[in-house]
């Protein structure tokens, strides 16, 4: 059997006996045979040391270009390119064969500059790029880089399964390192532990996502980074390594958040925890290194009272703010107490207007007068009409269907306890929710690539599409409904364009794909108006789902089955949404 690997072809008998003179500095060194393999040869890979090469002085036809990349990836992978894979082949606790190392050492690289152009900057709580290159070879590190370069090749779309699942392994093997080390843990390896439990969760592993989560609150909590003295101490004099420990705390706070409005379960786990750690800056100010002296949460609790020259601060302080708020309002937790929960989404919407009324100009803004974007407001923006949707739609005539269960994104179907009875006030409650759901379809619209958001964003998309589906099937009717229909379209347009690179995205748009045609092929009765939504409708019957080979494949456009209205639909309704 040939033990030659995969991809190379055997080489031919070399009858002349000639020696190879692309000999390694090391094994030259040594006066040993060294086989030339590039960037590390055999020897120095086994034994985990650095390999150079001589510069040839032969002359020839120049090598053909490297490919073109994006401005930003150009930059990461000329900096990286010999620090990671020196640093990922030197702090390897296990010996990988000899192609596989070769193969990851040459991508790290390149998976990094991913990590950085598509997932950093929606959850900004490593060192910037320029500032972590210059600690690439520190051991305390390496977990975090290895699960940096993980998170990476998700968005390389022609990586190898086999590379994929090596860097995965290094990934876990790195956390798993720390889980059970003896040795005290460091803010590095809280950061590694917060960034795994992302891709976990949206690995289609939510619930080791959310146990690897606590695990990090817990760690964090220990180490005291919930509290204001934490970041100078442990900054060794570094204003920037200072902001990241801040922003490591409010990054496990948001992520909280997420989670927390991904599973519908409340209080947040943060929720209780004295924090007092200061807000973090603007993004632009992170990036270059020009951090300013810190805001505290007492300044932005009372920013009503502030002079107007005060009362500017970091976009993640407003995310913050607006998470806080929300926090606060879902404090009771899931109630069926129809006037528990009635107080509570008032509360909520208090709290919601009140920070959108203290909003600078400048943040209610998306895209900034350089015609950059603002991802930190956007992400606040959508997490802000996604609430909204979840806490009214109980109250709303919005009515929750039994096949809405088949999505994990879903909430729980609420309790008839929370029914309104009052026509007004549910029409009130319905209001808002379309309102909401007109939002997120205006946020979609804005020149972004969805690549760069958070994943958490799929399950938000999932869940306000949901009640637009129940809007459609109930509420709307005539051109409002036509109109809905491009809208849903391009929701789920979104979502099949964020589920290539998580797995758990891909399942979410299949399943809101059963939702719609479930629903939508019931829709055989003209929409109600609101006032008579009091009459008792069944609910459409689900069948068990629950095996992800059982949902339709992501080829499958529900959006062209939507447009085929069912014959006996007519357009009536006396509720105006048209």
């Amino acid at each position: 059997m040939s033990d030659i690997p995969p991809g190379r072809t055997k080489p031919k008998p070399d009858k002349r006996g000639t020696r190879n003179s692309l000999s390694c500095a090391q094994c030259r060194h040594k006066h040993i045979r060294c086989d030339g393999r590039k960037p590390f040869c055999s020897r120095c890979a086994i034994n985990a040391v650095q390999c150079t090469y001589p510069v040839s002085r032969r002359r020839g036809n120049p090598k053909s270009a490297k490919p073109t990349l994006s401005p930003v990836r150009d930059i990461h992978e000329n900096s990286t390119s010999l620090s990671v894979q020196t640093s990922t082949v030197g702090s390897s606790s296990s010996v990988a064969p000899n192609g596989e190392i070769e193969s990851y050492s040459t991508s790290a690289s390149s998976f990094l500059s991913l990590y950085y152009e598509f997932f950093h900057a929606a959850h900004p709580c490593a060192l910037p790029f320029q500032f972590f290159k210059t600690r690439l070879n520190e051991a305390k590190i390496q977990p975090l880089l290895r699960v940096m370069c993980y998170i990476g090749s998700i968005f390389d779309i022609s990586c190898p399964s086999q590379l994929l699942e090596s860097c995965a392994q290094r990934a876990q093997d790195s956390v798993v390192g720390i889980r059970s080390s003896i040795q005290p843990l460091t803010p590095f390896d809280v950061q590694a532990l917060l960034l795994y439990s992302i891709a976990v969760y949206w690995c289609n592993e939510p619930e080791s996502g959310v146990e690897l989560l606590e695990e990090t609150i817990r760690t964090a909590v220990a180490l005291g980074m919930n509290k204001t003295e934490f970041a100078e101490n442990y900054a060794e004099g570094d204003s920037v390594l200072e902001e990241s420990w801040r922003r490591t705390w409010w990054v496990i706070y948001i992520t909280d958040a997420h989670i927390a409005g991904s599973t519908h379960t409340y209080p947040f786990r943060t929720n209780g925890i004295e924090i007092s750690t200061d807000l973090p800056c603007e993004e632009e100010q992170y990036e270059k290194g020009a951090i300013p002296s810190p805001r505290s949460v007492e300044d932005y609790e009372n920013r009503e009272f502030l002079g107007e020259d005060e009362t500017d601060f970091s976009s993640y302080a407003e995310l913050i703010g607006l998470t806080y708020g929300i926090d606060r309002a879902l404090s009771p937790g899931n109630n069926a107490d129809d006037r528990i929960y009635t107080t509570m989404a008032a509360s909520a919407d208090t709290s919601v207007r009140a920070w959108c009324s203290l909003l600078s100009p400048k943040k209610r803004q998306l895209i900034r007068p350089d015609g950059s974007f603002d991802e930190v407001m956007f992400k606040a923006f959508f997490i802000m009409h996604t609430y909204t949707v979840e806490i009214h739609r109980p109250l709303s005539a919005l009515t929750h269907s039994a096949v809405e269960s088949v999505s994990r994104c879903a909430p729980l179907a609420p309790s008839e306890k929370l029914k309104c009875n009052n026509a007004k006030e549910r029409d009130l409650h319905t209001v808002k929710c379309t309102q909401a759901i007109n939002s997120i379809d205006e946020l979609l619209t804005l020149p972004t690539d969805m690549k760069n958001h958070s994943p958490f964003i799929i399950c938000m998309i999932a869940n306000v599409t949901i009640a637009h589906l129940s809007a459609c099937r109930f509420i709307f009717s005539g051109h409002r409904r036509a109109k809905s229909r491009e809208k849903i379209r391009l929701t789920m347009g979104t979502l099949k364009r964020l589920s290539e690179h998580w797995t758990l995205g891909k399942r979410t748009y299949r399943e809101i794909g059963i939702i719609a045609r479930e629903l939508l092929s019931l829709a055989k009765d003209p929409p109600v108006s609101l006032v008579a939504i009091d009459l008792p409708l069944p609910d459409p019957t689900s069948p068990d789902f629950a095996a992800l080979d059982m949902l339709p494949d992501a080829d499958f456009d529900f959006c062209a089955f939507f447009d085929a209205d069912a014959p006996s639909l007519t357009e009536t309704g006396s509720f105006n949404l048209q």
